[in-house]
């Protein structure tokens, strides 16, 4: 029955694929206190035992797609918060993230040499070490564009999944305990009082304070009687002769008119946007006009985000919510946030008010952002095309073969056609959801046909690495932060709350961002985290190919 049951599975292959999937999320469900196990690293464990029944045959081109996709859309998201992350006011941000790259490097490279590190082992340790699951891809692609045999690039990739299983644990778990109980011991700091001064220095809200709505919102409701100046005149003349006011609906006979195409007339009841004082300046104007109680009418709302472009003042926003306007939410930088004034030019602010009004009022800050719930495929697409094509490009220097591959040219595809849809919002929409999709469900079932291969080859290769790959992946996970922790506080000048932030940024471990957080009852770690974490995503894994590269 077993022997059955192992040939059935290796001949359907991706009855194996959702298996390994599926019991794969189930386990990484696993937890304790801050730590959670993923998803990931419960897909590679299932795959790894369910490998175990033998060799599987998968063809190489599924682990290509499935990384692909993942890749660009990592890139895809991060790329705006990469680009502005050059800004001045980041450039302390930006040297960390630099230093711990280069320091995690020299680390790693070092005790590969020391103790031959092969260059499998070494692709999975990044990956494991660092807590870089995409790095499993970028290790392996660089694998494929080797000059060896196909046996030797097969043991390879085994190594890379193995090392990467055996290393991330503690490189999660070690690092979350470091940077929020030990690196504060170093610095002989109480990270919970230094959290409440720094929030206290920089005037962060605490989360129920933000820019108080004007008491002046109105909306009027006016029947245009016999003799009214304003019978005969289109909306627009209206907005143009009355300045501050909007007119955001019609009602003629008891039915709500087009507003665009409406030509006022008499008896016609006009629902009106705008403050105290022009109301006052519109009742001085024409009297011929009546008052009615504008409860008794529907007002139609509309929600927008808003891409701030230079056209942006603080004081444009004021005089918008001053009119009816309320702020849903606000990103900074791609951080929500409640203090709007940090909000600058490239930011997101999510709007609710009169649709009339909001249409015109948008111009004034900015240009509506459509997100829709449609994904562009066929711009998705073209873009990995053009990235697969960049990474089929060698460059050999002294003997070396380097290549961004087809995972790091997705990388590259997806920075830069994420920054350019920002700047271009009706194109190239991939919405939250989809990308959600792409990142999760595409990266595991890569992970799984890499668990699957692998497993076969799993005992034995154990043997061979046995704690020697432990112990290596436990200094490569915590020197890089030990070393950039005393770099920054003592060369750069950076106070805890802003080390520690960019620390777990830099190192993309979300997990001890998440641990800090609770340890001081604040979210003000994420602010230095968020920049760093989109340069750490691509800095460590560009590293894996490298290092793959360099020891081959």
């Amino acid at each position: 029955m077993w022997h059955n049951i192992s040939n059935f599975a290796l001949n359907n292959p991706s009855v194996a694929i959702f298996l390994t999937l599926g019991l794969g999320y189930f386990v990484g469900r696993f937890h304790i206190k801050s730590f959670k196990l993923g998803a990931t690293v419960g897909v590679l464990l299932v795959g790894l035992v369910i490998g175990q029944l033998g060799k599987f045959q998968i063809a190489p081109v599924v682990k290509n797609l499935f990384f692909d996709l993942f890749i660009f859309t990592i890139g895809y998201e991060v790329g705006p918060a990469f680009i502005n992350s050059f800004k001045k006011k980041g450039l302390k941000f930006i040297i960390q993230s630099v230093v711990f790259t280069v320091i995690a490097f020299a680390v790693a490279m070092g005790l590969f040499k020391v103790f031959h590190v092969q260059f499998g082992e070494a692709g999975g340790i990044i990956a494991g070490a660092l807590t870089q699951s995409a790095c499993i891809g970028t290790a392996n692609s660089a694998i494929e564009a080797l000059h060896i045999s196909q046996a030797a690039k097969t043991v390879a990739m085994s190594q890379v999944a193995i090392a990467y299983a055996l290393t991330y644990v503690f490189g999660t778990v070690g690092v979350l305990i470091f940077l929020k109980n030990i690196a504060p011991a170093i610095l002989r700091v109480n990270l919970r009082e230094a959290t409440k001064k720094y929030i206290e220095e920089n005037h962060i809200s605490n989360g129920d304070q933000g820019v108080k709505i004007s008491a002046n919102i109105r909306v009027r409701a006016f029947k245009l009687n016999k003799g009214c100046e304003f019978i005969g005149n289109t909306l627009t003349d209206f907005d143009k002769n009355n300045q501050g006011l909007i007119i955001e609906e019609v009602v003629r006979d008891g039915k709500m008119l087009a507003a665009t195409t409406t030509t006022l007339q008499e008896n016609d009841t006009i629902l009106v946007v705008g403050d105290i004082k022009h109301f006052a300046e519109l009742a001085d104007k024409d009297p011929k006009m009546s008052e009615l109680d504008a409860n008794n009418f529907h007002l139609n709302l509309k929600k927008a985000t808003v891409l701030l472009t230079k056209a942006y003042s603080y004081g444009a926003l004021e005089q918008i919510l001053s009119n009816g306007v309320l702020i849903d939410t606000a990103e900074h930088d791609g951080q929500k946030i409640t203090d709007y004034t940090r909000l600058t030019v490239g930011d997101h602010v999510t709007i609710i008010g009169p649709a009339n009004y909001l249409t015109n009022a948008i111009k004034t800050i900015g240009y509506e952002k459509v997100t829709g719930i449609k994904t562009d495929v066929s711009f998705m697409s073209i873009d990995i095309f053009l990235g697969i094509l960049l990474g089929a490009i060698v460059i050999t220097i002294h003997k070396i073969p380097l290549t961004l591959g087809g995972g790091g040219s997705a990388l590259f595809a997806g920075l830069y056609f994420g920054w350019l849809q920002q700047k271009h919002p009706t194109t190239g929409i991939i919405p939250p959801s989809t990308r959600w999709l792409l990142k999760s469900l595409c990266l595991n079932l890569f992970i799984a046909v890499v668990g699957l291969q692998a497993g076969s080859g799993f005992v034995t290769a154990l043997k061979e690495m046995g704690w020697l790959v432990f112990v290596i992946g436990v200094l490569v996970s915590i020197l890089p932060h030990f070393l950039t922790l005393l770099f920054s506080r003592f060369v750069l000048k950076m106070n805890i709350v802003d080390n520690i932030g960019s620390l777990c940024g830099s190192g993309t471990i979300t997990a001890a961002l998440n641990a800090v957080n609770a340890e001081t009852d604040s979210s003000v770690f994420a602010l230095s985290y968020t920049p760093t974490y989109a340069l750490g995503n691509i800095f460590l894994t560009v590293m894996a190919p490298l290092v793959v590269a360099i020891l081959a």
